[in-house]
C-alpha cells in the first residue's frame, strides 16, 4: 500500500474529528461576555481533546515518516486507532456537559483506555513490520518513543487504572487533570530526532 495515501487518509479523519469537536461548542443566546461562563466546562474539555489529538498526530507522523513499507496489518491497526479516536468528540461533549459527573468521566476513561490500547498496538505492529523488512533502526526508534514505552508497560497501566478508579469515585473531574498531565509529561516528550525527519 502507498504510505502517502494512508497518511493523507489519517490526516483527513483527524481533521474531521477536530472539526466535530469545535462544532459541539454552543454559541450563547446572550451577547453578554458572562454568558460564556456556562461554556467553560466544554472549553476545558475541548482544549484537552485538541491537545490530545495534536500530540497524537505528531507522534503518529514520526512513526509513519520513518516507516518504509505499509502492510495490511499496519493499515488495519491504523484504522482501529482512528476508530477509537473518533469517539473523542462524543466523550469531550459529554464531559463538557458534566465535568464532575461520573457517567461522562467513566465514558471518557473507557475511550482513553481503548485509544491507549489501539495506539500501543499500532506502534507494536510498526515495530514488528520494520524489523521484518530489515529496518532495525526504525524499529528501535519507534520502540524508544516514551509514549510507546509508557502505554505498553503493564505495571504503569495497573497503577494508572487504580488511581483513576479512585478519582472517578470521589472527584471525577480530576481525571481530566490526569489526562492533561499524561499528555504533557509523556505524549509531548518526543524523540530527539523528531525535528530532523525531513532534513
Amino acid at each position: 500500500m502507498n504510505k502517502g495515501r494512508l497518511e493523507a487518509f489519517t490526516d483527513a479523519v483527524l481533521a474531521i474529528i477536530l472539526t466535530i469537536m469545535i462544532l459541539e461548542f454552543k454559541v450563547p443566546e446572550s451577547f453578554q461576555l458572562s454568558a460564556m461562563v456556562d461554556q467553560l466546562p466544554y472549553l476545558i474539555s475541548y482544549a484537552i481533546g485538541y491537545l490530545f489529538i495534536g500530540t497524537a498526530w505528531y507522534n503518529h507522523h514520526y512513526m509513519f515518516t520513518q516507516t518504509k513499507h505499509i502492510t495490511q496489518r499496519i493499515y488495519w491497526a491504523n484504522n482501529f486507532w482512528m476508530f477509537t479516536t473518533s469517539f473523542l468528540p462524543v466523550a469531550t461533549a459529554w464531559v463538557g456537559r458534566g465535568l464532575n459527573e461520573q457517567g461522562p468521566e467513566i465514558f471518557y476513561f473507557i475511550v482513553y483506555l481503548a485509544w491507549s490500547f489501539a495506539y500501543a498496538w499500532l506502534s507494536r505492529v510498526l515495530i514488528v513490520a520494520n524489523r521484518e523488512s530489515g529496518h532495525e533502526q526504525v524499529a528501535e526508534n519507534i520502540s524508544h518513543m516514551l509514549i510507546y514505552r509508557y502505554l505498553s508497560n503493564w505495571k504503569i497501566f495497573v497503577v494508572q487504572t487504580a488511581v483513576v478508579v479512585v478519582i472517578l469515585i470521589y472527584v471525577p473531574a480530576l481525571q481530566m487533570v490526569v489526562v492533561t498531565l499524561q499528555i504533557l509529561l509523556v505524549g509531548m516528550r518526543f524523540n530527539p530526532d523528531s525535528d530532523k525527519l525531513d532534513e
